[in-house]
């Protein structure tokens, strides 16, 4: 297990965070900009991580087979049935509520 410890700025105490730059990493002061190169006992310490700004983040999608649906022709000819009337009823509701305004 690697134990995590923070390095604070000997210039103004604040947190130093580790960076990298033009291929080696450094530790920067998050208040006053102070650096200092890593050694090579502190890089064992510190894992870096980078994340990728959303403008350069690539949209994927996940294409999958539909499964079947599993219903009865019976079963499909009742809920047409059904879809067929419900149609029928909102139409009319809908005819009704026109009229009233």
């Amino acid at each position: 297990m690697v134990k995590h410890v923070v390095k604070f700025c000997p210039r103004c105490g604040g947190p130093m965070m580790p960076t990298r730059k033009d291929g080696e990493v450094f530790f920067k002061c998050s208040k006053c900009g102070y650096e200092v190169k890593a050694a090579k006992k502190d890089l064992e310490k510190y894992g870096m991580k980078y994340q990728v700004e959303s403008s350069k983040r690539v949209v994927t999608a996940k294409a999958t087979e539909s499964k079947a649906s599993g219903l009865t022709p019976e079963e499909r000819e009742m809920l047409q049935e059904y879809y067929e009337i419900f149609l029928e009823e909102f139409a009319a509701e809908e005819g009704e509520s026109g009229e009233s305004d």
